[in-house]
């Protein structure tokens, strides 16, 4: 089996792109750039910010991904901690007991659920060797004194083209490298959920 027929075997989920990066020049990665790359002056500036408990997890359709929670859990961190949004993410509950959970859910990208949930929608049917994958992130946040959980959720998407002929995937931003293209979703997908945290009144209460 060639270079292009193992990559098309593995599939395009996060735990076979890990795979598939390490095969030099086996696939070019895109990362949908629909979802704005947040800059310092887009984030929400947060007065009463306060300390929370940060637990992650990394999903493929729904099932619970060990080894992708654990490749992905720094970048979600860091991601969290420049929102700037609390004074302190810990693994354990702080004095408030507040807790932000944040799921990464790898999904088949033309499944109607992630489809209808995008705002400009992706190009399906890519031609050649081309694959994509879906992400949505959900943050749900518990806060202190026992409030109401305010749930926030935002989507992404990977494409991953195979192969010198497969064509260049539309409304999207190459990247060095596969991993790097994770990194690159996991990060802008988390901050852009938390932004929109900040931004609900409920949240700064």
């Amino acid at each position: 089996m060639n270079r292009i027929g193992a990559c098309i075997k593995r599939g395009a989920a996060v735990a076979a792109i890990l795979v598939m990066s390490m095969l030099s020049g086996c696939a070019t990665a895109y990362v949908d750039t629909t979802l704005k790359d947040l800059k310092a002056e887009d984030r929400v500036k947060v007065a009463n910010a306060q300390p929370v408990q940060l637990v992650f997890e990394f999903q493929t359709k729904g099932t619970p991904n060990s080894q992708a929670t654990e490749m992905l859990k720094p970048v979600v961190l860091k991601a969290v901690q420049e929102s700037g949004a609390f004074t302190q993410i810990t693994e354990t509950p702080p004095a408030n007991k507040a807790l932000l959970h944040i799921a990464i859910n790898n999904v088949a990208l033309s499944d109607d659920a992630f489809a209808k949930g995008f705002v400009t929608g992706f190009t399906f049917g890519l031609v050649g060797s081309t694959v994509g994958d879906g992400y949505i992130c959900t943050l749900d946040y518990f806060p202190a004194g026992g409030g109401p959980k305010i749930t926030k959720s935002e989507r992404d998407a990977i494409y991953t083209s195979l192969g010198a002929t497969a064509s260049t995937p539309q409304h999207a931003q190459k990247m060095p490298g596969l991993e790097q293209a994770v990194n690159f979703m996991a990060r802008k997908i988390v901050a852009n959920a938390v932004n929109e945290l900040a931004k609900d009144p409920a949240f700064g209460k």
